[in-house]
């Protein structure tokens, strides 16, 4: 049994990175002793880091990723990087970055342009999880030249994420 957490940072429903979240969900209800929590940033009430900070959802969603042992990072990619919500959520992590240890990473991107241009976000994200002591990034999914709502269903990483969540036992 693994505990999944989905960290979904599209602010579109139904967009090709929220689509892409959904499909990693239902890969990994295959196996029925999984528990999987999706959070959708859009949803949340959290604000930026700060030396001093009053409780709010991210406080929540670090005590999901501590108790996890799959962390799932799902982002649209915007100018070459990552959205601000999921950029924003990264760093209210910092009080909790030697709590989140251990856990298996997947990264979930989407974007309207070439896959080799979303390297720049992989990189990024690769700064979260290179500071999070013995984090192993598993895979990394790349949906790109998706522009339109549903392009994401027509791709092989539509597929590739159903396979590599069916996985997790």
């Amino acid at each position: 049994m693994k505990k999944i957490v989905i960290i979904n940072s599209s602010p579109r429903e139904g967009g090709n990175c929220d689509l892409l979240c959904t499909q990693f969900t239902n890969g990994a209800s295959l196996n029925p002793d999984n528990q999987i929590v999706r959070i959708n940033l859009k949803d949340q009430n959290f604000d930026y880091y700060r030396e001093e900070q009053e409780s709010d959802d991210a406080d929540q969603a670090a005590k999901e990723l501590m108790d996890s042992n799959v962390i799932v990072l799902a982002t649209p990619v915007y100018f070459y990087n990552m959205s601000g919500m999921m950029k924003t959520f990264i760093d209210r992590m910092t009080p909790y970055f030697s709590q989140i240890s251990g856990k298996d990473f997947y990264f979930l991107l989407t974007a309207a342009i070439n896959r080799s241009e979303m390297e720049h976000t992989v990189e990024s994200l690769y700064g979260f999880t290179d500071s999070l002591p013995d984090s192993n990034v598993r895979a990394v999914v790349y949906g790109s030249n998706v522009s339109q709502k549903g392009d994401i269903l027509h791709h092989p990483a539509y597929q590739e994420v159903l396979e590599l969540a069916s996985q997790l036992l």
